[in-house]
């Protein structure tokens, strides 16, 4: 069982979806580098960003962290100089989301139950110069979920992970998932963020998984195929 995979497995089995999934690699999984169609829907992410307006909320954030420390926060797009190259995978399935529909690169599943509402994975990632402390950022990690709206957490406060492949190239990162409540439906929610050192500052890769919960089984193929072929190369 594969890191964020784990996360929204744990959410399943706390939702007694179905866990079976949990503990069974399935050998299926396969990527496409591209996609034929693109889905017409955006990303309205459940996480904010990881430059999110700080304030009075209940659980510190990255956020806050950069404010507090007087960090400079600049946004990243795909190919921008001197940035990482990270190439995340498009599980069979699923499709990319047009340009402009998630800050970094962002997918659906191509066959939701509700084609308004489908499951969703989306990455942002941004550069932070000055004094960022890439442990902090992980420390401050799992604020942003803990503050959703009915957020339940698959656990107190998620777990110490990396992703990139193969494990000689992979990178620090925080995982951790739950559920909450959105438009009074219950939904299942994963997030990854991993810390990418640079000679020119610090880069921060958020994934955001987000899906209702019966759709939980739809992420956690996604979310295994994301941990077992990203890759992130520096320049």
């Amino acid at each position: 069982m594969k890191d964020l995979t784990a996360i929204v497995a744990t959410v399943a089995v706390s939702l007694a979806l179905a866990g079976c999934h949990a503990e069974t690699k399935t050998e299926g999984k396969t990527s496409n580098s591209t996609s034929t169609s693109t889905s017409t829907s955006t990303v309205t992410s459940s996480a904010p960003a990881t430059s999110s307006t700080p304030g009075a909320q209940a659980n510190k954030t990255i956020a806050d962290y950069i404010v507090e420390n007087h960090i400079t926060e600049t946004p990243v797009h795909p190919g921008d100089p001197g940035s990482p190259t990270i190439n995340l995978p498009i599980p069979n399935g699923w499709q990319l989301l047009p340009p402009g529909g998630a800050p970094y690169w962002g997918i659906s599943y191509g066959q939701p139950a509700d084609p308004a509402d489908p499951p969703t994975l989306a990455a942002l990632v941004s550069k932070l110069t000055g004094n960022a402390d890439p442990n902090k950022i992980l420390e401050y990690a799992p604020g942003e979920l803990k503050n959703l709206p009915g957020f339940e957490g698959g656990s107190a406060n998620g777990k110490e992970s990396t992703l990139g492949v193969p494990p000689g190239k992979s990178f620090k990162a925080w995982q951790f998932g739950g559920s909450y409540t959105k438009n009074g439906k219950k939904r299942t929610v994963a997030q990854k963020t991993v810390v990418i050192p640079a000679a020119d500052g610090l880069y921060v890769l958020q994934i955001n998984a987000d899906a209702l919960d019966d759709e939980t089984g739809q992420l956690m193929d996604a979310t295994g195929v994301i941990d077992d072929q990203t890759t992130i190369t520096t320049p």
